[in-house]
């Protein structure tokens, strides 16, 4: 028996035999000879191509002949019409996007040099960027790793996993998760507690367990026990308490309370997940693992399984689909190449997010829904989408298709938004913090800070003030929704939605109802507060200022 330690990513112990996935640690891709997919490889060269061709030109300096002419020589020589019908023939006759880009841009730029012989720039230096845009198409090895069909219970081992590859699984047999890297607060750990899966991540050489060995993953102490004794074992999951999901007195809540939900398997309950009602459907959980583009119907059917199962009057409110960082489906995106949308951070793309909003008003016949849009950093965006919302539901309307109640909110979650909100709450039903991306922006580009940090309370308290200004409804979703200890500031910062996963509610549920009962506290936004955090820039400042009215 040993113990090896990590980070905790969540809580419970769980035991099984391991089954590791080992690979190589070498991520440097290969000059690929043969396609994964033709359709695949042709709309990644293009979405590619026409990404990188935009980088460039949004980098240079204009006052810089030089560079002005090295950027826009790269660019057009990469999104030229020989070029690109050249790429995709290789392409369809088996090349990988990779390898068809860099046969026919190595080959015809001498030519092309010979054409624009007033070109103020050498040709080493447009091999460099060409080198950097082939990069982009190479597939990762490091993304390539099988997972086998389970079939029995086993706690996985990895160096990493995404959460599209664990939602691939049938993750009633999973027991527990150890990988070698790995954040806590990556959108891996959110679906693994939402699952209620004990993890712990971080953990070194943790893929040297050969498949088979007998391991507890202990979330609640951070380690992972190999080959503990049998009754080692039978004592820690004898101590293990199962948490149940128990509803009280509701009349105690003087705020709205909901559950974040994503990762839904087929085995959980739906309606205990749901209990005290959808306080936010992360939708794209939903889908991680589809091979193939949802329909409109498969979307439909999905949603009003979980949706009919939230009591009347308890929130209804799903986000629409955030395919940004690690959430990346198995099935290919098509985003958009011009309009507003037009690198869109939320990464989807309009063809998809109307099926997607479509769906949503189907499955919630008789229900009032808030739909709310992601990642959105700019005017054009929300009002491009505030307007396909609403064409959404006018088509069903047209087509005597019955839909729900439809409300529009926006997440508020990186500093544009913030600087935007008053602006953002124009038309908006609600607006919801998504404090643990502030929270990363915040402490940018250093890791994402644990603590409750000047700037994040700063981007919350001008966010509430644009949300009080407009009278809109003000909610907080996120990591920093569940620390009970700044559930007095959400108060006074006019909080009246409150977002947590699952596994949190009961313990946050508890702390309203005692704020309620012994300090009769209010959801009021409290200018003199807003003043003192706006000018407030140490920690220490901000800790006094939240000790002088914690309750």
């Amino acid at each position: 028996m040993y113990t090896l330690s990590g980070v905790s990513a969540g809580a419970g112990v769980g035991a099984a035999p391991s089954l590791t996935i080992s690979k190589t640690k070498n991520t440097n891709s290969t000059e690929e000879i043969f396609a994964y997919d033709v359709e695949t490889e042709v709309d990644r060269f293009n979405k590619k191509s026409s990404r990188f061709s935009q980088k460039l030109l949004q980098i240079v300096n204009p006052a810089k002949d030089s560079v002005r002419d090295l950027i826009g020589a790269t660019a057009g020589f990469i999104t030229s019409s020989d070029n690109k019908l050249e790429i995709l023939e290789l392409i369809k006759r088996g090349c990988s996007a990779s390898m068809a880009a860099r046969t026919v841009l190595f080959e015809n730029l001498d030519n092309f040099f010979k054409k624009e012989n007033d070109l103020k720039t050498d040709k080493s230096e447009i091999q460099s960027l060409l080198n950097e845009f082939i990069h982009t198409l190479e597939h990762s090895k490091a993304d390539e790793i099988e997972l086998p069909e389970l079939k029995e219970d086993v706690v996985l081992i990895a160096r990493t996993i995404s959460p599209a590859q664990l939602l691939s699984l049938d993750t009633k047999f999973v027991k527990g998760v150890v990988l070698e890297e790995g954040r806590d607060s990556s959108h891996l750990g959110v679906v693994l507690r939402e699952l209620n899966i004990p993890a712990v991540f971080g953990v070194f050489d943790a893929t040297n367990i050969k498949s088979g060995t007998y391991v507890i993953v202990d979330s609640n102490a951070a380690v992972v026990i190999v080959e503990p004794p049998e009754d080692m074992t039978q004592g820690i999951l004898r101590r293990q308490e199962s948490q149940l999901f128990q509803i009280n007195d509701e009349s105690l809540l003087n705020i709205t309370l909901g559950a974040a939900v994503g990762a839904i398997s087929q085995n959980d309950d739906v309606e205990k997940i749901t209990a005290h009602g959808l306080g936010l459907l992360r939708s794209e959980f939903l889908f991680l693992s589809s091979m193939t583009e949802p329909t409109e119907e498969e979307m439909t059917q999905r949603f009003n399984l979980i949706f009919s199962k939230v009591k009347k009057n308890a929130p209804l409110t799903s986000r629409t689909f955030d395919f940004a960082d690690d959430k990346k489906p198995l099935f290919t995106v098509i985003t958009d190449d011009e309009g507003p949308l037009k690198g869109y951070g939320a990464c989807v793309g309009t063809a998809l997010l109307k099926k997607e909003i479509r769906a949503m008003l189907r499955a919630s016949v008789g229900q009032e829904i808030t739909i709310v849009f992601p990642l959105i950093t700019k005017i054009s965006e929300k009002d491009y989408l505030f307007k396909l919302a609403n064409d959404c539901q006018a088509e069903l309307e047209a087509q005597k298709i019955h839909h729900g109640k439809m409300l529009i909110s926006f997440m508020v979650e990186t500093p544009a938004a913030v600087l935007l909100a008053p602006a953002f709450a124009t038309n908006s039903a609600m607006m919801l913090l998504g404090t643990s991306s502030l929270a990363e922006y915040a402490s940018a580009p250093c890791p994402a800070d644990s603590a409750f940090t000047p700037v994040l309370a700063k981007m919350i308290a001008m966010a509430a003030k644009a949300a009080h200004e407009a009278g809109v409804t003000l909610g907080v979703a996120g990591r920093f929704a569940s620390r009970t200890e700044l559930l007095p500031f959400f108060y006074k910062m006019g909080v009246s939605y409150l977002v947590t996963g699952t596994y949190n509610i009961q313990k946050v549920k508890g702390v309203v109802e005692r704020l309620n009962l012994e300090h009769d506290i209010q959801p009021c936004f409290d200018i003199e507060l807003y003043n003192k955090i706006i000018t407030c820039y140490t920690g220490s400042e901000l800790s006094e200022i939240l000790n002088s009215f914690s309750c």
